[in-house]
């Protein structure tokens, strides 16, 4: 009687994990290769790449510990703006420069979370203004 409780153990647990395989690793590989094609960066200006990256796709694959950020709160053609204006908060050049309504796109899309000092909220939103952005190392190894 044993042996015939520990056979259907052992059968359920190999139909769980091959479901769990079946269903969830192809999605998380292939939303992974999607990003990896849709990534584009320029290595001369490459915190801009990562900024535009992160408000595109978002911070939740970089795996911060609190509050990852979904993708899309700003129109993909306004990203780069909004990317060369936090680059300005940070005291960096930006080539390319941004539009009149990049620090508005900020303010109403960002800086609930990041402030409208770009400071962050400790603990919960990062700041912006940090040396090295938090996630550009995982980012980089993707």
């Amino acid at each position: 009687m044993q042996k015939v409780i520990a056979f259907i153990i052992v059968i359920l647990l190999a139909i769980t994990s091959f479901r769990y395989y079946k269903n969830i690793t192809p999605k998380k590989i292939e939303q992974s290769n999607s990003l990896k094609k849709e990534k584009k960066i320029d290595y001369k200006n490459i915190e801009l790449s990562y900024i535009i990256d992160v408000i595109n796709n978002g911070s939740n694959r970089l795996h911060f510990p609190d509050s990852p950020m979904e993708g899309g709160f700003v129109p993909k053609e306004k990203a780069k703006d909004v990317a060369c204006y936090i680059l300005k908060l940070r005291g960096k050049p930006c080539k390319e420069g941004f539009s009149k309504d990049a620090p508005l796109y900020f303010s109403s899309n960002c800086s609930g979370c990041h402030g409208i000092d770009a400071k962050g909220i400790k603990g919960s939103y990062p700041s912006l203004l940090n040396k090295e952005f938090e996630g550009l190392k995982i980012w980089l190894k993707e």
